[in-house]
């Protein structure tokens, strides 16, 4: 029972496992001409796959672990805790790696120079 809930919440994750599949692609691809955002993005992406399968395993093991020892509603959401913030802290993590991989590396551009006869207004 534990497979045929991971499989069905991994089906509804299937959008961003995809997703991140071609992330890890693109960043394999793009590694030679931008080193570090290919880097931090490949990072980013193995750690977002491996939390959303992870995170569904969690789950999926937890409810199945419910019906077996009849744990209330409070025993199981506390335990669901356990997978819960630690996927929230992975995921946070993620797009954070994404969020840096799209600025680092990048040139700083001078601002135009100040054109004296534009008229403001």
């Amino acid at each position: 029972m534990t497979l045929s809930i991971m499989f069905q919440q991994l089906a509804y994750a299937a959008p961003s496992l995809i997703v991140y599949l071609v992330g890890m692609v693109l960043a394999v691809i793009f590694i030679r001409k931008y080193l570090m955002p290919a880097i931090l993005t490949l990072l980013a992406v193995i750690i977002l796959l491996v939390t959303t399968v992870g995170v569904s395993f969690g789950q999926a093991y937890l409810a199945t672990q419910r019906l077996e020892y009849g744990w209330s509603a409070v025993q199981y959401s506390q335990r669901l805790y356990l997978v819960s913030i630690p996927g929230s802290i992975l995921r946070g993590l993620g797009a954070a790696l994404l969020l840096a991989a799209v600025f680092v590396g990048r040139k700083t551009k001078e601002p135009p120079p100040h054109d004296k006869y534009q008229l403001n207004g």
